[in-house]
């Protein structure tokens, strides 16, 4: 078995492990975080608890998928898919493609308390989508700006969360 296959299914395991903890430690702790800003018959920290449980529940999906090539890994039992893959390039630019998706949105979250909700998902969902080919990116930037404003509206108006508005343009 390669040595980079081994070193890239180690690397799964390390991120799927750090996912589970970290969206776990999220869960247990979201109620002290979120304030309640307004009157509300649902608490204000359900909507980030139920998509903390969504990524906790995939991150754990994930997990024990990354536990499975282990030990096909230490039994030898690796799919022929996979080492042709890794032969080719393809796994590690797969990686590269991950790393990129998630150097994105932590700049996204970083930006969110600058800039707000409004100017900088627009731009995140675009740069995602140029990441995953897409070629119209007019109509797309059209799209994603109509998406986020129906968002906020959603988000203001139904559910009663007030999401970040950004300190930089105040």
């Amino acid at each position: 078995m390669p040595e980079l296959l081994k070193r890239n299914i180690w690397i799964e395991f390390g991120l799927s492990l750090f996912c589970v903890l970290f969206f776990a430690f999220l869960y247990f702790n979201i109620e002290h975080w979120v304030l309640a800003t307004m009157p509300s018959t649902l608490s204000p920290a359900f909507f980030p608890m139920l998509i903390t449980a969504i990524c906790l529940a995939m991150s754990a999906l994930l997990l024990f998928f990354s536990l499975r090539s282990l030990y096909y890994m230490h039994a030898g039992l690796v799919d022929d898919e996979r080492i042709l893959l890794q032969e080719a390039g393809e796994e590690a630019g797969r990686f590269l493609a991950l790393a990129g998706y998630v150097g994105v949105l932590f700049l996204y979250l970083l930006g969110l308390q600058y800039v707000g909700f409004l100017y900088s998902t627009p731009i995140v969902m675009l740069l995602i989508s140029l990441m995953l080919g897409l070629k119209r990116w007019l109509t797309g930037l059209v799209f994603y700006i109509l998406f986020t404003l129906l968002l906020d509206y959603v988000a203001m108006h139904l559910m009663q969360i007030i999401l970040p508005q950004g300190i930089l343009f105040e």
